[in-house]
């Protein structure tokens, strides 16, 4: 996991790379998104934005093909993380959606407002519901440091 107090942290950090930078695009669209509508770049970045009582889930959610960057649009948002190996599975992966479930408690992240979290793929969150916060979610592909369809 790593964590960015800021955007300009995170630009500073990754900036250079095409896939991040075009994270930060989509970042830079938060405020015209509509709550709870998914948006795309491709099929190597999807993101949607809401309270986090809307983005929150029940389980820790594993991916393999997607890194979950959650950024901060309102309050100090919570998120769960746990290492997938420190964890339960509950449910087998599944390729077509690249989600395993899994059961179990993990470290909570405080991430500031303005902040971004990249949870990395060996590990498992959940975004924790807090009706007084809000945030972006994205799922940004893990192969290699560009997008190869743009």
């Amino acid at each position: 996991m790593r964590l960015f107090d800021t955007r300009a942290d995170f630009d500073n950090v990754l900036g250079g790379t095409k896939k991040w930078s075009r994270t930060g695009e989509a970042l830079d669209d938060a405020p015209n998104l509509h709550p709870g509508v998914a948006y795309s770049i491709g099929d190597s970045l999807t993101y949607v934005s809401g309270d986090t009582t809307a983005l929150a889930r029940d389980s820790l959610t594993g991916r393999r093909r997607y890194h979950l960057v959650v950024a901060s649009t309102r309050g100090t948002v919570r998120l769960e993380v746990a290492p997938k190996d420190s964890v339960n599975a509950s449910t087998d992966y599944d390729n077509l959606t690249d989600r395993q479930y899994f059961s179990g408690s993990g470290d909570v992240v405080s991430i500031p407002e303005g902040g971004i979290c990249i949870v990395d793929i060996d590990e498992a969150a959940r975004i924790l519901p807090d009706a007084e916060t809000a945030a972006v979610q994205l799922h940004v592909t893990v192969e290699g440091a560009t997008f190869h369809n743009k």
